[in-house]
């Protein structure tokens, strides 16, 4: 009888460790950096030319569903033909965008194992800064510089896919939108802007450990 009981235990220990292993193997932690492109739209589409974004980010896999990660990234993006109508000067504008975000990701069963769809939804802190600065070339005009900046919350729900290159090494590839409503009445005076809308496309490596 102790016999049986002492193999019964011995087979149930040796099942959840078996289970144990492979839920902290599809349950890991990922951690890497991306570079997109991102188009601004509406009437920041009409002031700013579309640039680069980069991005790093870190997951946490809480099962083979859902993951929770943070983000953190930075964008460049220049002054479309909106500042090339004044003909007494000339204008040098830039425009940056950085965040810190939140992020929740829902995997989708697919094919391929190795293949990893999802939808996922960013939430956090964004930093805007557009700087202006001002040559003039006739007389009856001064050359100025200006910076205006604002900080708010805002969202970047998106769509992508992980595909497992090895068993350390991800490729991601998503499509994000990103929207920062409300800016500060200083900026919507200025430049006639209220919100953000910027699609990014981007790719990147992720590893895993």
């Amino acid at each position: 009888m102790n016999l049986r009981y002492l193999l019964f235990l011995v087979a149930i220990l040796g099942f959840f460790s078996k289970s144990n292993a492979q839920y902290y193997k599809d349950g890991k932690f990922l951690i890497g950096a991306s570079v997109g492109y991102q188009y601004p739209l509406g009437d920041f589409g009409d002031q700013a030319k579309a640039g680069p974004s980069f991005r790093i980010a870190g997951q946490l896999m809480l099962n083979k569903k859902i993951s929770v990660g943070v983000e953190l990234s930075y964008s460049l993006l220049g002054q479309d033909e909106f500042w090339d109508g004044d003909h007494r000067g000339s204008y040098d504008v830039d425009y940056n965008i950085g965040s810190a975000l939140l992020r929740a990701s829902y995997y989708f069963d697919s094919w391929d194992r190795d293949f990893r769809p999802y939808t996922s939804l960013a939430f956090g802190y964004f930093s805007y800064r557009n700087k202006v600065d001002y040559l003039a070339i006739s007389a009856g005009t001064g050359n100025f510089k200006s910076t205006l900046k604002d900080n708010k919350v805002g969202l970047a729900p998106n769509i992508g896919f992980l595909y497992n290159l090895s068993d350390e090494l991800c490729f991601d590839m998503n499509l994000r939108y990103i929207y920062i409503p409300n800016l500060s009445d200083e900026i919507n005076t200025y430049s006639g802007l209220d919100k953000l809308s910027l699609p990014e496309l981007s790719i990147g490596l992720f590893y895993r450990f």
